[in-house]
């Protein structure tokens, strides 16, 4: 495994540098070096330096600026539904459907949370009120107890429907903490990419371009994006992969990097392996990606945005995001 990553390393600068030839036996050697670890698939992002940022984006994505990295593995698409609850633990309970769930805690969220349910049947159903919760420390009341969407996790849709697609869509609707808690659970070595490890990883060794393959503005071919008014999420494979083999490193899902948000970080940022703490009680996290609701200009490689976030079962409903757009990456060091 040494020597093949030692290799790949060797041509990501080649390929980098403008060698064609050594770009196509790279994407070879990529698939070679892929992993399986905890039921997810692993890419492997080879070692380097590259240019992170843009000269033509917002404030906070300038300097553009010299950045290295040891190589690491990524997941080859954002961790879905079904890949997090089985690594966490979360198993369905041996009951049928819900009654329907009122008194909702936080009246504005069950707006969301009902277009984030309608993401993960197979087809549109006329009975959503019938469905539970897919933000998992969201509350409900069922007769006189109060529940989360935690306890209500692998119920079906309705008795006589199809099965949700927990397998191929993103997981969304989860906080920082969350993510950090499946990290905790696969065990050393696993974590958020950082904010500089996502960027080379979504820039798939192309050099100052704006999307993960290349300069030509997004298409629904593509990317999943701009669909904001029609809130569907596309399944993370339907689109093709970026040329180190990651899926929907453009629109589908915001995804966390464990880093802080510092807009003018970068000009101070050190080369090798940056990541930004801030020490203050409402320090945001970073995002990137884009999302499916969002405009071309948020899904490029460079695009910064970021969110509070609080620990699991806090109190604190509205800075614990709870977005039908936001989902997770993760990274190993083995």
């Amino acid at each position: 495994m040494d020597r093949l990553r030692a290799e790949a390393d060797r041509l990501d600068a080649l390929w980098r540098a403008g060698d064609t030839a050594a770009g196509l036996r790279l994407m070879a050697m990529l698939d070679q070096l892929a992993v399986e670890q905890h039921g997810l698939r692993f890419r492997y992002i080879p070692a380097g330096t590259f240019r992170m940022g843009s000269v033509n984006g917002q404030p906070d994505e300038r300097p553009v600026h010299a950045v290295t990295l040891e190589g690491f593995w990524l997941t080859e698409t954002p961790v879905s539904w079904a890949d997090f609850c089985r690594v966490i633990s979360w198993s369905p309970p041996p009951r049928s459907v819900p009654e329907v769930a009122e008194g909702e805690k936080v009246p504005f969220e069950i707006w969301n949370t009902n277009k984030i349910r309608l993401q993960y049947c197979e087809d549109r159903t006329r009975r959503a009120r019938n469905w539970h919760a897919h933000v998992p420390e969201q509350l409900w009341q069922k007769g006189d107890q109060t529940v989360t969407s935690r306890e209500l996790f692998g119920e079906v849709p309705r008795e006589d429907d199809s099965a949700w697609r927990y397998g191929g869509k993103p997981m969304v609707a989860v906080t920082w903490h969350q993510a950090r808690e499946l990290a905790e659970a696969m065990g050393p070595g696993f974590d958020l990419p950082t904010e500089a490890e996502w960027e080379r990883a979504a820039r798939g060794g192309h050099v100052d371009q704006p999307y993960p393959w290349g300069d030509a503005p997004p298409t629904p071919e593509r990317c999943d994006f701009d669909a904001f008014g029609r809130w569907v999420i596309q399944p993370s494979r339907s689109l093709p992969p970026n040329d180190y083999g990651l899926y929907a490193m453009s629109g589908g899902v915001w995804e966390w990097c464990l880093d802080h948000y510092d807009a003018g970080f970068y000009a101070e940022s050190p080369e090798r392996a940056p990541l930004c703490r801030v020490e203050h009680p409402e320090a945001q996290y970073v995002l990137r990606g884009g999302s499916w609701a969002d405009c071309a200009e948020a899904c490029t490689v460079s695009f910064r945005m970021a969110l509070g976030s609080v620990p699991t079962g806090a109190k604190d409903p509205w800075r614990a995001p709870k977005a039908p757009n936001v989902g997770l990456r993760m990274a190993w060091h083995g």
